[in-house]
């Protein structure tokens, strides 16, 4: 069982991995800041009981800017972490931030984190959600991974020019 308290904060579930206690935990802490959240990666580690590493690999994979996060570290006074929510003026912004981020590429995982973001901001409805994942969530049969992020983007991108007009 997990179980972290700060003031009224708790996080208990049996059922629950480490870095899922860790994500909830900051999330809540994302939250109440409104705004950006500044957090020493060395106290998370210590409320959590586990190593510095861990919280990397949280912050790493599921404070994303896929997921509508940007995380800046500092280094020294015990590495301090800054958890930026990102915001969007409207949902054509959300549209080019991601047509931008697609250029580059995209993973499954990537591309199904950019369709819920999609969804969280407002920008599709849940039909066309399942539409963009199940379009985006198919090998496309090129010699690799990276060929299949390069498609996977180029999929993203029409998709998005379609949303966008």
């Amino acid at each position: 069982m997990v179980k972290v308290s700060q003031g009224q904060r708790e996080v208990r579930d049996t059922t629950m991995t480490l870095a899922d206690a860790i994500e909830e935990y900051l999330l809540g802490l994302v939250r109440d800041a409104q705004k950006a959240l500044e957090v020493s990666r060395r106290e998370l580690a210590a409320r959590f009981r586990c190593a510095p590493s861990q919280i990397n690999y949280v912050l790493e994979t599921r404070f994303t800017p896929e997921r509508g996060f940007v995380v800046r570290s500092r280094r020294g006074g015990g590495g301090c972490i800054l958890i930026i929510p990102v915001t969007f003026e409207g949902s054509a912004d959300v549209l080019r931030t991601m047509y931008r981020q697609a250029a580059r590429g995209l993973t499954p995982v990537q591309a199904r984190h950019l369709v819920r973001l999609l969804l969280t901001q407002g920008v599709v409805s849940d039909r066309e959600a399942r539409l963009m994942e199940a379009a985006l969530n198919v090998s496309y049969g090129g010699p690799g991974d990276e060929t299949d992020a390069r498609v996977r983007g180029r999929v993203m991108r029409a998709m998005l020019e379609a949303l966008l007009s």
